[in-house]
């Protein structure tokens, strides 16, 4: 067993000593009557998950390679910068992390073609079932049956890293509702009603059977090209570790 597998079964010890704000029925419920985006504090702070910092990661994952996704900080366009418009390449999660902090060249693989300062970087939608295929037993640092859904975990969920910057297009999705916890760091999140649809100029180019995209460039909104997106109401609010945030049926979010 190595040093981030230690550190989470000591963790998991912990699980069933935290006082949690909901049952497991309470929060179901809770989830399933909201309209609107909500942030639960404390539902999740026993769970074996918040130990995954990249740093733990790096050493689970070890050398498997992942497919990251980049983008340039300098691109100001008046439209999101969409996947066909960005560089990808694959690495291990030790390299992403040598290169996040700024190490030399001689181990960040292909990330040495990029440099920090002018690119971020992103390993979006990892399905957990495959990133873990060969570590099972860590399905069960996911405890979603702590929000009702019993037999949920882990295999059920994705992950998703990045550096400050990155970012996925706004869209809404399909199917469904989303739970988020976050791991590390902070996310700012820009919510919008399903009632701003028009005002977000939607869009199925690029096409995603699960998503629909926003014409508008969120950061930095074009109001000479989208004037109707003035009229968008947004739910703002920076997630941080150990929260989980609630995003309804066709909400808006990037």
């Amino acid at each position: 067993m190595n040093r981030a597998d230690r550190i989470i079964a000591a963790v998991k010890l912990q699980i069933g000593n935290c006082n949690k704000p909901f049952t497991s029925e309470e929060a179901y419920e809770i989830v399933m009557s909201l309209q609107q985006p909500a942030v639960f504090w404390s539902m999740a702070s026993d769970w074996p998950a918040l130990q995954w910092t990249v740093e733990n990661l790096s050493w689970i994952l070890d050398e498997k390679p992942i497919r990251f996704r980049l983008g340039s900080k300098k691109t100001e366009t008046a439209f999101p910068l969409f996947e066909n418009h960005c560089s990808f390449l694959e690495a291990s999660m030790m390299q992403f992390l040598a290169w996040s902090q700024g190490l030399s060249d001689a181990v960040l693989g292909p990330f040495s073609s990029y440099p920090y300062s002018e690119f971020w970087a992103y390993a979006d939608y990892k399905y957990i079932a495959m990133l873990f295929e060969d570590k099972k037993e860590h399905f069960k640092d996911v405890v979603w049956s702590d929000f009702g859904f019993p037999g949920r975990d882990g295999k059920d969920s994705t992950l998703w890293i990045g550096t400050e910057g990155a970012n996925t297009p706004c869209h809404l999705d399909c199917y469904g509702c989303n739970l988020v916890l976050q791991v590390q760091g902070r996310k700012r999140w820009h919510l919008f009603p399903p009632e701003d649809t028009s005002f977000l100029y939607p869009t199925r180019i690029p096409y995603e059977e699960s998503s629909i995209f926003s014409k508008v460039n969120i950061a930095n909104p074009d109001f000479k090209m989208f004037p109707e997106f003035i009229k968008a109401r947004p739910h703002l609010v920076t997630l941080h570790p150990g929260q989980v945030l609630f995003i309804p049926r066709h909400w808006w979010h990037y």
